[in-house]
């Protein structure tokens, strides 16, 4: 008689248990999850005014400081707020990622070489808008390394954006700048380090992956600046400090972030970074603003914002929770 009511019992509990999961699972999505959505947005945009005020630092720290000082002090204080990250994590060890994770360090340190170089000669506008061509050169990369698709509606966004560049360096008027090469090197190799990132991120975390690339930074920088390295003054040497801190913050922020929105929403959300960073150019640096530099904004920018929100990948920064610089 006890055994006949056994299998009522257990099918009684499993209704049960599936009625509870079904409850749990609409209140995650109708309750929950638009406040995650918003919480991420909120903290992305914060991440983005953090790199704003990182980027107008190291503009006015290019007036002072070598390059190669600024560089070190970035990346040797990302190491060590990172580097216990690299003995609690072993992922990097293995053969088959350790080479990559060099040539992302290495691409790493170039892009935020080529901006710094850019930020010395040209406007913190105009350098930021073209290192925001990234997104459209890791589309190209994308295709070529991993074998992504190259729709029309793809390679009609990248034409977009090329004669957004064009507006934009006005080779026609006062010819190309050094300055210019500078950025769109940045911009490229931001894209070839987005790649990298995204092909790593399968077996590595992005704390890894950025003090991977803060260790290369740092033994690359060092013998730069061995034989010349100063001791700044004590106001100087603050604002270098809190520059450093500024561009740590912005990462750990957007890392953060993207545990509560999509990388395409996210990505979307960190192009405001360039806004924002042209906008205090012209403002705190009395940068010349035209109608040719909105428009061609809006064409490298709404390019990629159009890729990012309408494929559905993160073609903006192709595993944007780690920045190439």
């Amino acid at each position: 008689m006890e055994n006949r009511y056994l299998p009522i019992l257990h099918k009684k509990i499993l209704l049960r248990g599936l009625s509870v999961s079904v409850v749990k699972n609409l209140f995650w999505v109708r309750v929950m999850a638009p406040h995650l959505s918003e919480n991420g947005i909120v903290i992305m945009l914060a991440a983005s005014v953090f790199f704003a005020v990182f980027d107008v630092l190291a503009k006015y720290l290019t007036s002072s400081f070598p390059v190669a000082e600024i560089a070190i002090a970035r990346f040797a204080f990302g190491l060590l707020m990172t580097f216990h990250t690299l003995f609690n994590e072993k992922s990097w060890l293995e053969k088959r990622d350790f080479f990559l994770l060099i040539l992302r360090g290495l691409s790493g340190i170039g892009t935020f070489y080529l901006t710094l170089l850019a930020f010395e000669l040209d406007t913190l506008s105009v350098t930021m808008i073209l290192f925001f061509t990234s997104p459209l050169w890791s589309l190209l990369l994308s295709a070529y390394f991993l074998d992504e698709s190259l729709t029309w509606e793809r390679i009609a966004c990248v034409v977009i954006a090329i004669f957004g560049i064009t507006i934009l360096v006005n080779p026609l008027g006062k010819g190309i700048a050094l300055s210019h090469l500078y950025g769109l090197g940045a911009g490229i190799l931001g894209g070839l380090n987005n790649v990298l990132a995204r092909h790593l991120r399968a077996r590595n975390s992005a704390r890894v992956i950025y003090a991977f690339q803060c260790m290369i930074g740092t033994f690359f920088s060092l013998p730069l600046v061995v034989y010349t390295l100063h001791v700044p003054e004590l106001t100087q040497g603050g604002v270098l400090l809190v520059a450093a801190a500024f561009g740590l913050l912005g990462q750990v922020t957007m890392n953060y972030g993207f545990r509560f929105i999509r990388a395409p929403e996210g990505g979307t959300l960190m192009m405001f970074e360039a806004v924002l960073t042209a906008a205090l150019g012209i403002i705190l640096f009395r940068e010349p603003f035209s109608l040719g530099f909105a428009l061609g904004m809006g064409m490298i920018l709404g390019s990629g914002i159009y890729l990012g929100l309408r494929t559905g990948k993160s073609v903006i920064a192709a595993e944007t929770s780690v920045d190439p610089r």
